[in-house]
């Protein structure tokens, strides 16, 4: 019997130390509020349009490619007289760091930029160094 009462105080315990524990958890978020910028809200910021992934989070590491819909949010960024429909891939190469390049056919031409994404996702231009 002593074993049984020993293994019943063990339970408590620690259901104790789980309920204790959940009190000082942070309070949970609601699922659809995401910390992570989408592809989509980043490629918004360019004035590029995407297809089909625009859900997906902007995280380290990941590429998309879109089409030029508005040239003066992307000359805001540095990268000056590119026409509608030109190609621009955007990519997450640091926590706070995005390569923007574009690049079009007629005329032929190319330019990148490296922009800041601050933690919200809102993209400036990277200071001058």
């Amino acid at each position: 019997m002593p074993k049984l009462t020993r293994f019943a105080r063990g339970v408590s315990l620690l259901a104790v130390l789980g309920l204790a524990s959940a009190a000082f958890t942070a309070p949970s978020m609601d699922a659809s509020v995401s910390l992570v910028p989408t592809i989509g809200s980043v490629a918004a910021q360019l004035g590029v349009k995407v297809s089909g992934r625009a859900d997906e989070e902007f995280m380290l590491g990941v590429q998309f490619t879109g089409s030029l819909q508005d040239p003066h949010k992307l000359a805001s960024f540095g990268i000056k007289g590119y026409h509608v429909g030109a190609r621009v891939v955007v990519a997450c190469i640091a926590l706070d760091r995005v390569h923007v390049e574009a690049d079009e056919f007629d005329p032929p031409r190319r330019e990148w930029v490296r922009v800041r994404m601050d933690a919200n996702g809102k993209l400036t231009t990277a200071p001058k160094t």
